[in-house]
């Protein structure tokens, strides 16, 4: 079982050096960034919007040419004169049946070519115009909080890597120790200082060591499997992982992103506002058509043209206006509730995060301090076991608390990192 053990661990280990290059936090982020699927449907919202402003600018500006023609055939069954008689159109006929000439003319023979331009719409134009602006400023800044959602996740993950990575080095470096030992004790053993049930006691640790460092492998390679997930990165190369140092970004921007969304939300209920007021407008419309327009029989005769003006003006509707005026100063209302609320909030999480980060500092000057006495008391160690004043019990036992004091100040280095990546996250 023994060496079944080692030699998977051994396998395991050529596999991770053999693949092993090195890469940085930007190299993950710059990949997730380029491969979010909602980052490129938020890039293309923009492009649908560019293309909305055009459509806004044919609507308000542009003249609309159509073509309309017909055939409409009324034949009737003449009784004028001795003999009944199937007409196509009527000349005229008194005594028939089929359709009264009064509501049928006839027949009807349309092909006319109409152009209607819309007059006096700067107005229209602007406002529509305007709300556009809007909604690509509100995508924009949903495209930077993607962005900042994705840095944040990403670089979560990759502190997570980076911790079972670390855990992987303390394993392998006390796997050393433990083995210089060994090397140490098989003399001692030899010249009788120290019992042979020793010896085994100190490579059945070291096989413990082995089996730690096995399972912090996998926890890497686990981890660094969802990292590559959020990336997007889709290859089987095994990475390690360059050493992160974050700082503190304690300027706050001028407009943060998470309020930003709130002032847009804000001017786009004022800017729909706006829009359904223009239906209390006055639309005036220039139009004119030109074609053939004739009953009973189609003739060059029945060539002929129009123009005009029309204007379309919406006096009442019963006060909707004022009911959606309402409507909005509340949802405005609301959005302001929303905005102090989580201005307030922010400050709080931001100044807790502060809080914490000051006792992790206070906290790994405290496991400094006793790591360095634990290395001092394992080199008195090392000196006393080779005149056998210590039993190898209390060499294991130090050892252990080596390592484990070594893996609280990982674990406490990487919460710092965490820490700062929240709190930068949240002062965007």
């Amino acid at each position: 079982m023994k060496k079944y053990i080692l030699i998977i661990i051994g396998v395991l280990g050529f596999i991770f050096s053999l693949n092993a290059q090195t890469q940085n936090l930007n190299y993950f982020i710059t990949k997730a960034l380029a491969n979010s699927p909602l980052l490129k449907k938020q890039i293309n919202n923009n492009k649908i919007i560019d293309i909305d402003l055009k459509q806004f600018n044919a609507i308000y500006k542009s003249p609309k040419i159509s073509l309309n023609s017909s055939i409409l055939f009324a034949p009737i069954i003449s009784k004028d004169g001795t003999t009944n008689k199937f007409q196509l159109t009527s000349s005229g006929s008194t005594n028939y049946i089929g359709y009264d000439l009064g509501a049928s003319n006839g027949g009807q023979y349309q092909a006319i070519t109409s152009i209607t331009q819309p007059l006096f719409t700067a107005k229209q134009y602007s406002v529509q115009k305007n709300n556009v602006l809007l909604t690509k400023s509100k995508n924009e800044n949903k495209i930077a909080l993607t962005k900042a959602d994705l840095k944040q996740l990403v670089t979560h993950q990759y502190i997570l890597c980076l911790q079972a990575q670390k855990k992987q080095a303390n394993n392998q470096k006390i796997i050393q120790v433990i083995k210089t030992q060994l090397e140490r004790m098989k003399f001692l053993v030899k010249s009788g200082v120290y019992k042979y049930s020793d010896l085994k006691l100190l490579e059945i640790e070291l096989l413990n060591w082995q089996i730690a460092y096995n399972r912090s492998t996998t926890d890497y390679l686990t981890n660094f499997n969802a990292l590559k997930l959020l990336s997007g990165i889709n290859d089987t190369k095994i990475f390690t992982l360059a050493d992160l140092q974050l700082s503190l970004n304690l300027i706050s921007k001028k407009t943060s992103i998470f309020l930003k969304k709130y002032v847009l939300d804000s001017l786009s209920i004022n800017a729909e506002q706006k829009i359904s007021e223009l239906k209390y407008k006055p639309q005036v419309s220039a139009f004119s058509d030109a074609g053939l327009n004739a009953t009973y029989t189609p003739s060059l005769d029945r060539l002929g043209f129009s123009v005009g003006l029309s204007l379309n003006w919406n006096l009442f509707d019963g006060r909707q206006k004022q009911l959606k005026r309402k409507q909005n100063k509340i949802l405005l209302d609301n959005i302001i509730i929303d905005k102090n609320y989580f201005e307030n909030q922010n400050t709080i999480r931001k100044n807790n995060i502060l809080s914490e980060i000051e006792s992790v500092n206070n906290q790994l000057l405290l496991i400094d301090n006793q790591i360095k006495k634990y290395n001092d008391l394992l080199d008195l160690y090392k000196i006393e076991i080779n005149k056998s004043l210590i039993s190898v019990l209390e060499l294991k036992t130090v050892i252990n608390d080596i390592a484990a004091k070594k893996q609280e100040k990982t674990n406490t280095l990487m919460l710092k990192q965490i820490l700062i990546n929240s709190y930068n996250y949240w002062n965007n």
